[in-house]
């Protein structure tokens, strides 16, 4: 984690394993990432999006290079895996999100009432690991497009 960026080299980091998974998180609680695998070969990354003026700030931009990053550094784990992969992302929580430029963050969230308060997009198909690999920011970039399209159809939001 730390060689690939997820962890910068002065955070604590807490580690956990068991029969299921291993874990190691850092950031502390409102700045909260990690990286876990599990037994049987999921793996998983998490981190914050940056913050807003009001709330977490999505920058279509920022967030597919952080997605991009995200996925180098689980393909950057030396562990087995097989030949397909089916890549997920979502959104937790789902509320007072804006909408701007890291560089220029506005003024303004969606507040949507009675909004979705996760969103997780539903992986639909299989791609190849070498595919990840070798074009993570064009599987970046769909996973990022999906995201927002049904952050943007939940409801209190229409």
């Amino acid at each position: 984690g730390r060689q690939t960026g997820i962890f910068n080299r002065l955070e604590a980091l807490e580690s956990h394993s068991d029969a299921t998974l291993a874990r190691v998180t850092g950031g502390g609680w409102d700045n909260a990432k990690g990286m876990a695998v599990t037994r049987s070969g999921q793996r998983s990354t998490w981190a914050p999006l940056p913050r807003g003026s009001i709330g977490a700030l999505i920058d279509v931009e920022h967030l597919i290079g952080q997605v991009a990053s995200m996925l180098d550094a689980l393909t950057a784990l030396d562990l087995p895996h097989g030949s397909l992969v089916i890549p997920a992302i979502g959104l937790d929580p789902a509320t007072m999100i804006s909408y701007g430029s890291v560089a220029k963050p506005g003024n303004t969230a969606v507040l949507g009432f009675g909004q979705t308060e996760h969103i997780h997009v539903n992986p639909d198909e299989a791609i190849e690991y070498d595919a990840v690999v070798t074009r993570s920011a064009d599987v970046a970039a769909e996973l990022v497009a999906r995201l927002i399209a049904d952050h943007r159809a939940s409801p209190g939001l229409r």
